[in-house]
């Protein structure tokens, strides 16, 4: 379906405002209470301490703080005894330790009242990036707008299942190395097989997830196109660039792509939103939990950066 024009896509939306205005009615209904559960999260990196954050699900009449800040967190690891997380309040739980690379972690929440969550991940071993660069412009979108090419190049672990999630970004420095501006690149990757066999492209994905399913134990290239910041009406690269390759679990690639989907269907799709969208927003989408007994995610990644350069 082809996207309305701008002003007719304000035309239309006014009129529906109108008309809701002008069709509401006040009624009374007996809604079922949400469960009793508890919502924990947690993304495992071997470069940040444990970091839990712990919540309850409410309904939306409910008007208390989710967070959760009475509850007990524990750290499982293989081999030792188990780790109580400190509370720091407002539903953060940390501990001064970090996730290792090939390491399995466990975590574990209870709260009076509420069934024990837990949940266990892998932190996967970082993969190295063997060449990565930036050339701009090199082409134009289909408003004519000028496109660069990011490529990324590394190495697929042979004999294993590995995923993947590659981002880019550029920033700048203030005072005392301090950064005062950082903007992600959106990476059109359509032009690779591997991308294309995922089906995010339609979700617009904020970074590019996938698995090495065609290219296990092969050198793998991303070849992308991306558009730079806009600044004072000009379109250039402000500051430095930046690759991020994180080698991911399996649960972190199937929560960020349900993610991607659950974030284009509440009519956000992109910097800003799309008006066009918010007339025609899809259904409900399910996210991807791998907490027992609660709800949320604990997952791992590793990450290697490179600076881009230009050529």
């Amino acid at each position: 379906m082809q996207a309305l024009p701008k002003p007719l896509a304000l035309l239309i939306l006014a009129g529906l405002s109108v008309l809701a205005a002008s069709c509401v009615d006040q009624i009374s209904a007996d809604l079922p209470e949400p469960p009793k559960v508890l919502v924990v999260n947690s993304i495992m990196n071997p470069d940040s301490v444990f970091r839990v954050q712990v919540s309850r699900v409410t309904s939306t009449v409910d008007s208390s703080s989710r967070l959760f800040s009475t509850a007990s967190v524990y750290l499982q690891t293989p081999g030792r005894s188990d780790e109580q997380l400190r509370n720091q309040g407002r539903g953060l739980y940390v501990s001064p330790n970090k996730p290792a690379e090939g390491g399995a972690y466990t975590l574990r929440a209870e709260a009076d009242g509420y069934p024990a969550a837990l949940a266990t991940d892998t932190v996967p071993a970082a993969v190295p990036i063997r060449e990565t660069w930036y050339s701009y412009p090199t082409g134009t979108d289909r408003n004519n707008e000028l496109l660069g090419t990011i490529v990324v190049r590394f190495d697929d672990p042979a004999d294993e299942v590995n995923y993947y999630e590659i981002s880019a970004y550029q920033q700048q420095y203030g005072g005392q190395g301090r950064v005062f501006r950082s903007q992600d690149f959106v990476l059109d990757a359509r032009g690779n097989a591997a991308l294309v066999a995922e089906g995010d492209a339609e979700f617009s994905p904020g970074s590019l997830v996938f698995s090495d399913k065609l290219f296990n134990g092969q050198a793998f290239e991303l070849r992308a196109s991306f558009k730079p910041w806009s600044f004072a009406g000009s379109e250039r690269i402000l500051g430095e660039a930046f690759v991020s390759l994180r080698s991911i679990s399996r649960s972190y690639y199937q929560y960020r792509k349900s993610w991607a989907r659950h974030f284009y269907n509440q009519g956000t799709k992109g910097p800003g939103g799309d008006l066009n969208q918010l007339l025609f927003l899809g259904d409900p989408s399910r996210m991807y939990s791998n907490v027992n007994g609660g709800y949320g995610v604990v997952v791992g990644h590793a990450q290697t950066v490179r600076f881009l350069h230009k050529r």
